[in-house]
């Protein structure tokens, strides 16, 4: 089966021109030959003929007709390119079929020997088709050849005149290449290089809310910072209320189902005058359907014994394979204070990015 996965448009696409044949029609003509020979001597019979079609082409005829009488029928997605043109538009109505039937006799003769004698006829057809089409260039219309059938038949007269009847199914497809622009899906087998998060290092604020990030009351910009100038710090300005910073990630041409996230970030303690450190860190990945369900995630929780103290540590988070449907994904951290609690927790330099296709 072919492999086939839901691709939903991201905010901006990347398009391609590119040449693609479209199919103007396909059509099939019978043509008769019928041929007598005069063998070069007597024969008893015709033991059997081999017949091949050589030197096949095709030619095709084109009219000029003004766009009025076609505008209904041009396609939709075509319209455009067929209104701009200045006199008329060219339109297909007959293609000329021009060949070489040729033929291996093989006959017995008044000696009982078996021979043979090479015979090749030239044919000729105009196939007119059931629906015209109108073509953008002429230059660019092709004409391809599917493989002929052939029938003989024969009938042995007076020993040496041979009466033949070829019957030859040309079939073509006749096509015309074309511009447009096509829209890349990313390949699902292969993660795309990088970090998918907005702002990871949490530099952009506007008040007390970073500016590419969700966050809830109680988070604030701080200057200690793991790199860069800011980070984020949960648990400001009340130590024992929940705080949380989140982003969801909808570029599509990385989030994609049957592929494995890596989900990195730095944390430090902040401790106080007079510290008790008591709250966990829970971080989690959770994957989204286009309907916007949580279909599957993960999450980890880090206490704040394992959180160093006035110090950065970087760690780390691997998800499962996305499921059938993923289309976004979102990374949250939440702080989760005691009513004891007196520190707070500062957060920098997140990363999320692709690690695995299936």
């Amino acid at each position: 089966m072919p492999v086939q996965f839901e691709y939903t448009e991201p905010e901006q696409v990347l398009c391609m021109k590119i040449v693609t044949p479209v199919v103007l029609a396909e059509t099939e003509a019978q043509v008769v030959i019928d041929k007598t020979l005069h063998l070069p001597e007597l024969v008893k019979k015709i033991d059997h003929i081999n017949a091949r079609v050589q030197d096949l082409e095709a030619e095709p005829v084109f009219v000029h007709e003004g766009i009025g009488h076609w505008q209904m029928v041009i396609p939709k997605e075509w319209s455009h390119h067929f209104k701009h043109m200045v006199g008329g538009i060219s339109v297909l109505k007959k293609v000329i079929v021009s060949g070489v039937l040729h033929k291996q006799i093989f006959y017995v003769n008044k000696d009982d020997v078996v021979k043979h004698v090479q015979e090749e006829v030239p044919f000729t057809r105009m196939i007119e088709l059931k629906e015209p089409q109108p073509v953008l260039n002429e230059d660019e219309v092709m004409i391809r050849h599917l493989k002929p059938r052939i029938d003989v038949s024969w009938e042995l007269i007076r020993g040496s005149r041979l009466q033949q009847t070829g019957v030859v199914i040309i079939r073509l497809k006749i096509v015309e290449e074309r511009q447009v622009f096509v829209q890349l899906c990313p390949s699902p087998e292969i993660c795309p290089p990088g970090n998918l998060l907005e702002d990871p290092g949490l530099e952009q604020w506007v008040g007390n809310v970073p500016v590419f990030w969700g966050a809830t009351a109680n988070v604030a910009p701080t200057s200690t910072a793991h790199s860069g100038s800011r980070a984020a710090e949960l648990g400001t300005p009340s130590s024992t209320t929940e705080a949380a910073i989140f982003q969801t990630v909808r570029n599509n041409m990385a989030i994609a189902p049957g592929r494995t996230y890596r989900l990195s970030f730095w944390a430090r303690e902040n401790v106080t005058a007079a510290p008790v450190s008591n709250f966990t860190l829970n971080v989690e990945v959770r994957f989204f359907n286009r309907t916007g369900m949580q279909i599957d995630g993960v999450s980890q929780s880090f206490t704040s014994a394992t959180i160093p103290d006035n110090a950065y540590q970087q760690f780390t988070l691997n998800t499962p394979a996305a499921p059938a449907g993923t289309a976004s994904v979102l990374v949250r951290f939440t702080f989760l204070p005691a009513p004891t609690n007196t520190n707070t927790l500062k957060i920098d330099d997140v990363t999320f990015e692709c690690v695995g296709g299936f």
